[in-house]
């Protein structure tokens, strides 16, 4: 079964009624006497059934054009231009009663964080009973009953029971899930969806995208998908716009615009992404160079200029229209036609030389027990895996599987429970016992550096303050020693005097990387350092990791939960589920059969980008086990497709070495398991 499950081509499509109808929108923020023109010339329309991606950069104007369709706009901003019609009618000559009859019964919205949306003090089934009540006028039970009724279509377990739990008793797919009945139960013509899949995922994600193409088939409904993952576009959507500093630079069907992107910016996009497979090592990402631009000294030249690859003067001297290049195909550039390249099969391999034969980290039997009111929650449960010098191992997983409480075991944050941890021959398992070198030699880069770099220090100061901790750098050369580390990670002396909150999200990233750097360590644990940036960063972030770790020839630990950029990074993959070890292997192992049946699943959910690739569909059903109170047997015999029988649920499988370094922990054979269909069938592969 293919993994493209992206617009129908059937005639009919054209002749659906137009739901959203977007014209000549201008859009400006002001801040004191500064006008940002957000917005600028933007049109496109959406029909009813179809769902249309919206796709950009953060700060390209994606959240600015939905919320002036909700004619929700930040009170510095002012809708300058253009017209907004739903059903025909000018959404910005309604006042604001009559806007209250539409949002939520004809117009939903599905934000991006589900936790900081729903009321945590309020049962799931009250929450979405309520905009029953609203809308409908419904009583008590009827509302009540009807919201069941939601959460059984959004395909919650036990709907009865999970109405009555409050949003911190579920998971966050659950509560997306829940934010989904919540938009759907009043049967809106159009559905909003801002990134709502970016926080969870690839196995959750692929759920959640089933759901709502489900939900917009039953419905007929008309969606707007915001987003900045393509890979999900590809997969969802039937039309795509793609978005830069304010403008709409390409537009059309998703598989024209897949198959042969017009713009350079689209390109530049899709070359960013780690493709899925290819039987060689894969090529450099090619990462979008520069900034978005400075919206309040915007020049009479084309947007995407100063980054574009195919520049030339004309596009320097005046902006291009936005100007038709096919049936439903528009693209605002002066040259659409760029020639495609086939792969070379000969490029170079830019993984990481052989990493060493000497191990510098082992995991011996470690176990991590949280223990809680109904028990001990086992976190990661008997696992055992070694590291070596200048080696990248990759870390794979659901959310909840004990990945990151394994990395926070070998970085020092958490005390191991039972088990061996030794670090250059050294035991590092109590943390108390550890020398002030060994903290030194071992450094992590978290996922969120919000959270992790100081509001109230500069670049300055945070990047110092290990050289100062650890005595690596006199004083009077600290200063020196951080602009050297801000250019390894491509930054300037500029950004020493900045405080956090004025630097972008990738450039918070490199400070932590670069701070990481600074006690020059042989081991960093990456923690989903690049899950939460757009796809252009993620290309640079993951570019420089793979720079700095052949100079200094560093190890890394690099935990993620997307299989193709795990493998485009790593010389080998650990992939986990519920705390223990399914398989490990190399990325051409893991992505060839014979599978371990979770990693099938993962290798599933991958969205991919790439053209003629036929992506087999396989979905896990049920939950996964409880922590608190592990069963015998494989951990994922609840949720496995192959599940054999008995032998599944009452023993734990041994871990069986399929060939020298790539073992698999499961009961089936590994004659069946290699007998298995592939989970990708390749056509011709195209880098863009």
């Amino acid at each position: 079964m293919t993994g493209n499950h992206s617009a129908s081509s059937n005639s009919d499509a054209y002749t659906k009624p137009t739901v959203l109808s977007v014209r000549n929108v201008d859009i400006n923020y002001y801040s004191g006497s500064v006008k940002f023109p957000a917005i600028r010339n933007a049109s496109f329309h959406i029909r009813s059934g179809e769902a249309f991606g919206l796709v950009g950069e953060s700060g390209s104007g994606k959240s600015t054009l939905a919320y002036a369709v909700m004619q929700y706009l930040a009170s510095n901003g002012k809708i300058a231009g253009g017209e907004i019609a739903f059903s025909g009618t000018n959404l910005m000559t309604l006042s604001s009663t009559e806007l209250l009859g539409l949002r939520g019964l004809k117009i939903s919205m599905v934000p991006q964080d589900p936790l900081t949306s729903l009321n945590p003090s309020h049962r799931v089934g009250n929450q979405v009973s309520e905009i029953l009540k609203i809308h409908y006028k419904l009583g008590n039970k009827e509302a009540h009953k009807k919201a069941v009724e939601m959460l059984g279509q959004v395909h919650l377990p036990a709907p009865e029971l999970t109405a009555l739990k409050y949003p911190h008793q579920i998971s966050g797919g659950q509560q997306q899930r829940v934010l989904i009945a919540m938009a759907f139960c009043t049967n809106p013509e159009l559905l909003i969806m801002d990134e709502p899949t970016t926080g969870l995922d690839v196995t959750t994600q692929a759920r959640i995208l089933d759901l709502i193409r489900e939900m917009k088939i039953k419905h007929k409904t008309a969606i707007l998908y915001i987003t900045h993952d393509l890979g999900v576009v590809k997969n969802l959507c039937d039309r795509v716009a793609i978005i830069y500093a304010g403008e709409i630079v390409e537009e059309g069907d998703v598989a024209s615009i897949f198959s042969g992107p017009a713009h350079p910016y689209t390109r530049g996009l899709l070359s960013c992404i780690p493709k899925t497979y290819t039987h060689k090592t894969e090529k450099r990402l090619d990462a979008i160079e520069g900034f978005i631009p400075n919206l309040a000294e915007l020049k009479p030249s084309c947007i995407f200029s100063p980054r574009c690859k195919f520049v030339q003067e004309q596009c320097r001297r005046q902006a291009p229209p936005f100007m038709e290049i096919g049936s439903e195909r528009k693209s605002k550039c002066y040259f659409n036609e760029f020639k495609e390249q086939v792969v070379d099969d000969d490029f170079e391999d830019l993984r990481t030389s052989s990493p060493s034969k000497r191990i510098l980290v082992t995991v011996d039997h470690l176990k991590k027990v949280y223990p809680t009111k109904r028990g001990d929650l086992r976190a990661v449960d008997d696992t055992s895996f070694e590291c070596k010098r200048g080696e990248i191992l990759g870390i794979v997983g659901e959310s909840g599987c004990g990945k990151t409480t394994m990395a926070r075991c070998i970085v020092g944050l958490e005390d191991t429970s039972a088990g061996w941890i030794t670090f250059d021959d050294q035991d590092i398992g109590v943390v108390r016992k550890r020398s002030k070198e060994t903290r030194r030699k071992i450094q992590m880069v978290f996922q969120n550096p919000d959270a992790t770099l100081n509001p109230q220090k500069t670049v300055e100061e945070i990047i110092t303050r290990p050289l100062a901790l650890y005595n690596r750098v006199p004083k009077a050369r600290r200063r020196q020693r951080a602009i050297e580390l801000l250019e390894s990670v491509n930054l300037t002396e500029l950004y020493l005097s900045r405080y956090p909150h004025e630097i972008s999200g990738g450039e918070k990233q490199r400070v932590g990387i670069a701070r990481a750097f600074a006690t020059e360590p042989e081991l960093i644990i990456l923690d989903e350092p690049i899950s939460s940036l757009d796809v252009s960063v993620q290309a640079a972030i993951l570019n420089l990791l793979i720079d700095l770790q052949k100079k200094y020839n560093i190890a890394y630990i690099f935990i993620g939960h997307n299989l193709s950029v795990i493998r485009h990074l790593c010389n080998r993959i650990m992939v986990v589920y519920v705390g223990r070890i399914c398989e490990i292997g190399t990325p051409d192992e893991l992505f060839e059969p014979p599978y371990h049946p979770y990693t099938e699943a993962l290798l599933s959910a991958i969205p991919v980008v790439e053209p003629g690739i036929d992506q087999r569909e396989i979905r896990l059903e049920g939950v996964m086990p409880n922590a608190i109170d592990p069963m015998p047997g494989c951990a994922f015999h609840t949720r496995c497709p192959r599940k054999i029988g008995d032998v599944c649920v009452q023993s734990a499988p041994a871990e069986v070495e399929v060939k020298p370094g790539h073992h698999i922990a499961c009961h089936i054979p590994i004659d069946e398991l290699a007998a298995v269909n592939p989970v990708f069938k390749y056509g011709t592969r195209y880098v863009f």
